[in-house]
C-alpha cells in the first residue's frame, strides 16, 4: 500500500497504514505510524474536490494561533490524476461519546463548558467573508430543504408547523455576521485527552453565522444534557444574549425538515435515528410553543 503514497513527503518514514471507517465523510482516511512512533491522519479524496480541500487546509493553518487541542495540517497536495490527499496530526485520546456515558453530571458539564470555550476561540479567527449574506445563504438552503421534506416519501411529523415557524422567524437572522465554522460540532467530533477535550473532523468547515455551530446539539443532549448545556454557558461564558434561543429554535426546526430525506439514502437504522431526532426536538420544543429547549439546564450550581 505504501507504493499508492510514494508522493507525499516522507512517505517513506511510515511503518503501519491502517484504514479508519469512521464518519460520513466520502474521503478514504487512514491512520498512519511512522518510524519514530508519531501518528498522522491521512484523508484521500477525489480530485474534483481540490479547491475545497485547499481552502480547507488553509482554514486548518489558521486554526494554528490558537492555543487549542486539534488535528494540525501538515501537507497537502495531489496524490495522483484523480485523487489529493491531506495529512493531518492525529489526535489520541477516548472518544467524547462513550467518554460522557461513565462520568458525572458535574464532570460532563465542565467538558462541555471547555468545548464552548473552544468553539468561541474558532469562531474569531479572521477569514473572508462570503459576498452573499447569511440571510440570502440561508433562505436557499430552506426552500431546497422544504421542496425535499414536501418530496420525502415518508412523513415528517409536523411538516406544515415547521415550515410555518420557520417563515415566521426568518426575520431573526437579517443581520447575522458570518464567521469560521467547524461545521459539525458534536461530541461525535471530540475525543477525551487527559481530561480535556480535542477536536477532530473539520471535514465541513466553511463561514456562516456561529450560531449554525451551535445547532448540533441533539447529539449532545442525547448524552448528557449537562454536556449540552455546558457547551452554550462556555461559549457565552455565561452570558447569553436575548437572540441566541429564538435563533436556535430557528434552525431546529430547519433541521428537522431535513434530516429524513437525507437519512433515507443511508437505510433503515438512519432513519430510525432521524425519527428519533425529529420527535425529540419536537418534545424539547414542546411543538415550538417553547424558546428556550427543555433540555436546557441553566447555570447549574454544582
Amino acid at each position: 500500500m505504501k507504493e499508492l503514497f510514494k508522493n507525499i513527503p516522507n512517505s517513506n518514514t511510515w511503518i503501519t497504514i491502517e484504514p479508519l471507517n469512521k464518519g460520513w465523510s466520502k474521503d478514504n482516511k487512514y491512520i498512519i505510524t511512522d518510524k519514530d512512533d508519531i501518528k498522522y491522519l491521512l484523508r484521500i479524496s477525489d480530485i474534483s474536490l481540490y479547491e475545497k480541500k485547499k481552502h480547507q487546509f488553509g482554514l486548518l493553518k489558521k486554526l494554528e494561533q490558537l492555543n487549542i487541542n486539534c488535528s494540525k495540517p501538515i501537507s497537502f497536495g495531489t496524490l495522483n490524476e484523480t485523487q489529493v490527499y491531506m495529512l493531518l496530526s492525529y489526535l489520541d485520546g477516548v472518544d467524547a461519546k462513550s467518554y460522557l456515558s461513565s462520568i458525572s453530571d458535574k464532570e460532563a458539564y465542565k467538558l462541555g463548558f471547555e468545548a464552548g470555550t473552544i468553539l468561541k476561540k474558532i469562531h474569531g479567527i479572521e477569514v473572508e467573508k462570503p459576498s452573499t449574506s447569511w440571510y440570502e445563504m440561508y433562505l436557499k438552503k430552506v426552500e431546497r430543504k422544504i421542496k425535499n421534506a414536501k418530496l420525502c416519501e415518508l412523513e415528517i411529523p409536523n411538516l406544515d408547523l415547521l415550515i410555518n415557524y420557520i417563515y415566521n422567524h426568518l426575520y431573526l437572522i437579517k443581520d447575522r455576521p458570518q464567521l469560521l465554522s467547524h461545521g459539525d460540532y458534536h461530541n461525535g467530533n471530540m475525543i477525551v485527552n487527559k481530561g480535556h477535550i480535542g477536536i477532530i473532523d473539520f471535514d465541513k468547515t466553511s463561514v456562516v453565522d456561529p450560531y449554525d455551530d451551535l445547532k448540533c446539539y441533539c447529539w449532545n443532549v442525547f448524552e448528557s444534557k449537562y454536556f449540552a448545556t455546558g457547551v452554550i454557558n462556555g461559549y457565552f461564558n455565561n452570558k447569553i444574549p436575548d437572540d441566541f434561543f429564538p435563533i436556535i429554535a430557528l434552525y431546529s426546526a430547519e433541521n428537522n425538515i431535513g434530516h429524513l430525506p437525507w437519512a433515507i439514502q443511508f437505510g433503515e437504522e438512519e432513519i430510525k435515528v432521524a425519527y428519533k431526532v425529529l420527535n425529540s426536538v419536537l418534545e424539547w420544543y414542546d411543538n415550538f410553543n417553547l424558546t428556550i429547549p427543555t433540555w436546557y439546564k441553566g447555570i447549574p450550581e454544582f
